[in-house]
């Protein structure tokens, strides 16, 4: 397809981030850093099925989704942004937040298209790094049966980082 990110190259203070997060005083933390970082324009969703609704009615460069979530949660909501046929917001960048990380969730949150993501509790550096980092990637989105995902390999280490391999962007659990 040959399409980048819908953050790719932007400015910090120029982006419009969706916030899906069923718990409020998590949306109110991310909502505070995002105002710390220059970014003011927020849209919020408290599930995967709000958010949908959300990306109907605007258009967004970036979005911050839970994972665990009801009705909708992380996984189905990545799922129906990445589905082909569903072009442009298929593009937009996704980092996703859990604070039940393992290999499994990771493996499987990259191959339905997460773009990063982000393990609670977050802090301010580390939204803002996950965030640069989706800012400069420039991965096109390729089709990988039914959804559109960004190319990704994943390396068995202590944590997540990211690493440049042969001009491949991958990760690693460091």
């Amino acid at each position: 397809m040959g399409e980048l990110s819908t953050a790719f190259g932007k400015e910090l203070k120029s982006l419009k981030v969706l916030m899906v997060e069923d718990n409020s005083g998590m949306r109110l933390l991310l909502r505070t850093m995002l105002h710390t970082f220059g970014i003011t324009d927020i849209l919020q969703a408290r599930d995967g099925t709000a958010g949908i609704a959300e990306l109907r009615s605007h258009e967004v460069d970036l979005i911050l989704t839970d994972w665990e979530m009801e009705p909708m949660n992380g996984r189905d909501f990545i799922t129906r942004i990445r589905a082909a046929g569903n072009e442009p917001v298929c593009f937009t960048p996704i980092i996703v937040l859990t604070g039940y990380a393992s290999r499994g969730l990771l493996t499987e949150a990259f191959e339905i298209g997460a773009t990063h993501l982000l393990v609670k509790p977050v802090t301010p550096a580390s939204l803002l790094s996950r965030i640069q980092w989706v800012l400069n990637d420039d991965r096109q989105f390729e089709r990988a049966g039914d959804v559109y995902r960004q190319p990704m390999l994943i390396h068995e280490r202590e944590g997540l980082g990211r690493k440049r391999k042969a001009g491949q962007a991958t990760w690693s659990l460091e």
